[in-house]
């Protein structure tokens, strides 16, 4: 038998008779992870500015997408460029913490075409 499995062994027996972790031989335990540190959110500084008076901010265009969309901003419309046009957007309190690129989409969308009775005629007297 090792001699630190001995030591448990005894450790265990003494820790049995008294009833005491005192005297027992004890493993250091690892220290505690350090806590998550988040970086704080990114707003453009003419945002910031608006932060606190928020009739700055209605009807107001927005060019930048990458900034945080704030508590202080529910229940104003914004316009938010996408790189062509604006995107007028009502912000709710879902939105709050997200970006505001996030809600003006700069690709447009593929229409599938529905195959009615119109188009399926052309198509027959291509053929």
């Amino acid at each position: 038998m090792r001699p630190t499995m001995m030591l448990r062994a005894l450790n265990q027996q003494f820790i049995g008779i008294l009833g005491d972790t005192a005297n027992a031989v004890t493993k250091k335990q690892p220290p505690p992870p350090p806590a998550v540190s988040r970086k704080p959110a990114f707003i453009d500084a003419f945002l910031y500015k608006m932060k606190k008076n928020r009739n700055l901010l209605m009807n107001k265009t927005i060019w930048s997408r990458r900034s945080t969309i704030l508590p202080e901003f529910v229940d104003s419309t914004v316009k938010i460029y996408n790189g062509k046009t604006t995107v007028r957007c009502k912000i709710t309190e879902g939105k709050v913490g997200h970006k505001f690129g996030e809600f003006a989409l700069t690709r447009k969308r593929k229409i599938k075409e529905q195959a009615n009775a119109k188009n399926v005629k052309q198509l027959k007297k291509k053929k």
